[in-house]
């Protein structure tokens, strides 16, 4: 359970005693470049030691899942099906600030970039045991850092103060023993006079959920409300000859039983049977840092890590419509059937299921030395380099040609009997599900940087600091497949990206301590401009303004400007593919459609644009009473759009009119045949009927399409009510509240409000937290909560309750963690339950689909239920 802390950046600054490198005077915090000052017009979230200690979440990307500005949308394990979901092929999670797209948020490691998949970075690259706090910064910074920073900014700071040694270890347990998760892990520390050096490693399993274990995961949502959605293409399957359909009975029919099949009759079943609703997943992360001080001028450090992510995900069993002709060994006629063929559609439940397994496989060492120079300046030189190995696998995809010739086979060993009674020769099976696809992902970078920064002069309110540099990016990445039969070669497209950039950021004091005078206790400026050049998409300059006032003491006022963007990804640009992928897409009138979606490059993208603002306050009336407001304002153009996995684009076809995206009734069916006259192939099989039979078609390319405006109000409070020298309560609640999210598919369709439906950002999303301190006994009551919305893509539109779970959690600490002895330091216990209430999430009339969701909105809601956890901490 975590209580998190919106602070003002001045609060992260006085972190010092948690966060300043060992033996250092000054500190970076997230958000300015400028050597000992807070970012100016911006606040700071900072997590530090104790937030994630107290966090019931198992690595440090879920732990940011739980800040209300985060949006769970796009790049995650449990949910794929918005922008950026379909490259997201080895399920991890990324931070999508705002909700307006999971790239727009730029994740750093001490400041600097790290290797990545040319997609996303996870933030669960590092362990949590070797994390000394995490940093947010919900504001525009490419002025700043570059590239990606539009919504914000993501700085995972590792530990540099541990003198000692910590254990970890936690389990916990779904309530219905369906879900686990166990982490384990340890961190080792020196701080000595010249310097430091730390080491951790954490290993975490959390096992799959599957939608099998969860009621609402169902196409037949008639108990909920809901239209029954589920498929006639079961296991038996269902005959259809034109209109007519008949079902195959349990026990399976012969033609000596065909008196058996009744016309009009159909099996029906949930076509995403058995998949996982989120991946099997191990993590092994260590990392660790290092300081040394080789005289009084100059400072060697570094610090580095390796991460590795195995995942395992179920999927749901293969289906489809397949043509049965006469000379099928097992046929049969239904009484009066003339033909010579006819549709079954049929689940392959005998058949290996075609699940994917694979990995997340990164690694970077950063190096650098500072250099202590005259009159309080400092020079910094760093140099990156690292690596990432992304793989997904799957190995039993259908053999579509394989099975048209087993299902025209006169003879029964090499026949397939789609009749229910399982006459298949077994010897089959390997040659009808044996397709694979192979992906892997080889990134590597290096990085390197100079900076300068310190005082240019002083001014009655301060000093007037500069910090300025030069940033060079070498990413180079090669992008792997094989898709087809076993023996298919895999093949690797690479390329390469350099990026040279120079920025400077002034701070400069008008008023301080100095010479403050009523109405101006403080009057703070900083301006920063930053210069992009790009091997591949060209150039951007982007500036941004700052300013913090301070017109009496315990109210400071603030405000910021900037302009920011985000360089396309190169997966975006080239493509992952090219191929015709067959889906199902949910109806809004209740089930699926059979569709087809279009991947592939296009070269002819462009970087996205924002320009970014934002007022607030920070008041502080009484010792250890807090308030804060932050109204902000994001405009973003050119944002980059793909639907190939939007599997409820129907739902919203009204909002793509004009744009050359979806085609519906015979328009679709034209377009996938001009692309496979044109050699494009297909993943999946077309259904028996086609042209006819597909009546959508997606074209699921990356496009500058996307306009959006958001804007919206972040707060926090806090009170600690001091009972006794042993005894204290805290309140603490933060949230943020959107007025606006306003959407054009294309830069010249018409703004049309998107705010508060599904899949989209919400409301209002907060989290309020009571903790009562008693001596060792820490007990915490937290509430979630996830404002509820209207499902567009269900016709008619409904209006989906909130989510609100309660979670509990107790501490207790024994002995003193500042003792110096082993036994004296004592351990600390805690047990926890999540979602108290065991409140399932609210029912959402939406068809289950690969991608996520189902019965419930994956982006909005947790399916685990009630989960009881206990963990031991040792520090030694």
């Amino acid at each position: 359970m975590l209580a998190i802390a919106l602070v003002n950046a001045d609060a992260a600054l006085a972190q010092s005693a948690d966060g300043t490198e060992a033996g250092a005077d000054e500190i970076i915090v997230t958000g300015s470049r400028v050597r000992g000052e807070a970012p100016v017009g911006s606040t700071v979230t900072s997590l530090g030691r104790a937030e994630l200690e107290a966090s019931s979440a198992v690595t440090i990307d879920r732990i940011i899942k739980e800040i209300p500005q985060n949006f769970d949308l796009g790049v995650s394990e449990n949910s794929r099906g918005q922008s950026g979901g379909s490259g997201n092929i080895t399920y991890g999670n990324t931070v999508n600030l705002r909700g307006i797209g999971p790239y727009a948020t730029l994740v750093l490691v001490d400041g600097h970039r790290v290797t990545n998949n040319s997609r996303s970075i996870d933030p669960s690259v590092l362990p949590s045991l070797g994390v000394e706090r995490v940093e947010v910064v919900a504001d525009g910074a490419s002025a700043i850092y570059g590239s990606d920073a539009v919504a914000g900014v993501v700085n995972l700071i590792p530990r540099r103060n541990l003198d000692g040694g910590e254990v970890f270890a936690r389990y916990g347990i779904a309530d219905a023993g369906d879900f686990n998760e166990f982490t384990v892990g340890a961190a080792l520390g020196k701080v000595f006079d010249r310097g430091q050096i730390m080491v951790a490693y954490e290993h975490v399993e959390r096992s799959n959920l599957s939608g099998d274990n969860r009621s609402f995961f169902t196409s037949n949502q008639t108990p909920f409300g809901g239209p029954d959605g589920r498929t006639t293409r079961c296991s038996p399957g269902t005959i259809r000859i034109g209109t007519t359909t008949y079902a195959i009975p349990d026990g399976g029919v012969t033609q000596a039983t065909s008196g058996n099949l009744s016309a009009g009759t159909a099996n029906r079943c949930d076509i995403q049977s058995r998949q996982d609703l989120f991946p099997d997943q191990t993590y092994d992360s260590v990392n660790g840092t290092g300081r040394y001080e080789l005289s009084d001028w100059l400072t060697v450090s570094i610090d580095g890590f390796y991460s590795k992510r195995s995942f395992y995900r179920k999927s749901a069993f293969s289906s489809t419509a397949m043509t049965v002709p006469q000379t099928n060994a097992f046929f049969v006629r239904p009484a009066g059937f003339t033909g010579t063929s006819y549709t079954v559609d049929y689940m392959f439940r005998e058949l290996p299921v075609n699940d994917s397994e694979g990995f997340a496989e990164s690694w970077q060492v950063t190096p650098k030395i500072t250099i202590k120079l005259p009159h309080d300046f400092e020079f910094e030189a760093l140099a990156g380099y690292g690596k990432t190995n992304d793989y997904s696998a799957s190995f039993f995809g259908v053999n579509t040609a394989a099975l048209n010739a087993a299902l025209a086979s006169s003879d029964p060993t090499t026949a397939f009997d789609p009749y229910g009674l399982g006459r298949t020769n077994p010897a089959l099976y390997s040659t009808l599900a044996n397709q694979i696809f192979l992906a892997p992902t080889n990134g590597r970078l290096r990085t390197y940087e100079a900076r300068l920064n310190g005082a240019l002069l002083t001014l009655p309110g301060g000093s007037v600091k500069i910090a300025t540099g030069y940033e060079r990016q070498e990413f180079k990445v090669a992008l792997g497949s094989a898709r087809g039969g076993p023996t298919t070669p895999l093949t690797f497209r690479t390329f390469g990206r350099n990026v040279d950039s120079v920025y400077a950021e002034l701070y400069v004091p008008l008023f301080g301590a100095e010479n403050a005078m009523p109405g101006l206790q403080r009057l703070e400026l900083n301006a920063a401009v930053r210069h992009d050049k790009y091997s591949d998409v060209g150039t951007t300059t982007n500036p941004k303004f700052g300013i913090n006032w301070v017109p009496v003491d315990g109210l400071k006022l603030r405000a910021s400007y900037g302009t920011s963007f985000r360089a396309p990804t190169i997966p975006e640009i080239y493509g992952n593919s090219n191929n015709l992928f067959i889906q199902n897409y949910s109806n809004p009138a209740g089930g699926s459609i059979t569709g087809v979606a279009l991947s592939g490059q296009n070269l002819s993208l462009k970087p996205e644009t924002a320009t970014t603002w934002s007022v607030g306050a920070d008041f502080d009336p009484m010792p250890n009473l807090h308030f804060g407001v932050t109204y902000w304002d994001v405009n973003y153009k050119n944002q980059v759009l793909a639907n190939l996995s939007n599997l409820a684009i129907l739902g919203q076809a009204s909002l793509y009119a004009g744009t050359n995206i979806l085609y519906t009734g015979t328009a679709a069916a034209t377009q996938v045949q001009n692309y496979l006259t044109a050699g494009i192939t297909t993943v999946g099989t077309l259904p028996t009927g086609f042209p006819g039979s597909i009546t959508v078609f997606v074209d699921g390319r990356s496009q500058n399409l996307g306009v959006s405006i958001t804007r919206g109000f972040d707060f926090v409070a806090s009170y600690k009510a001091e009972l006794s020298a042993d005894d204290s309560l805290t309140f603490a609640a933060n949230g943020t509240y959107l007025t606006t999210y306003r959407v054009a598919i294309s830069p010249t369709a018409p703004l049309t409000n998107q705010l508060n439906t599904i899949f989209n950002p919400l409301k209002f999303k907060a989290r309020a937290s009571l903790t009562w301190d008693h001596g060792p006994l820490t007990t915490r009551l937290q509430l979630t909560h996830v404002n509820g919305y209207k499902n567009t893509v269900s016709n008619p539109v409904q209006n989906v309750s909130s989510f609100n779970p309660v979670d509990l959690s107790m501490t207790w600490k024994i002995g003193d963690k500042s003792a110096s002895g082993f036994f004296e330091k004592g351990m600390t216990l805690s047990f926890e339950v999540r979602n108290l209430l065991n409140e399932k999430p609210p029912y959402v009339n939406i068809a289950p689909s690969g991608n996520g969701s189902g019965g419930y909105d994956a982006t909005a809601a947790d399916p685990i239920g009630r989960l009881f956890a206990v963990s031991v901490r040792k520090s030694f």
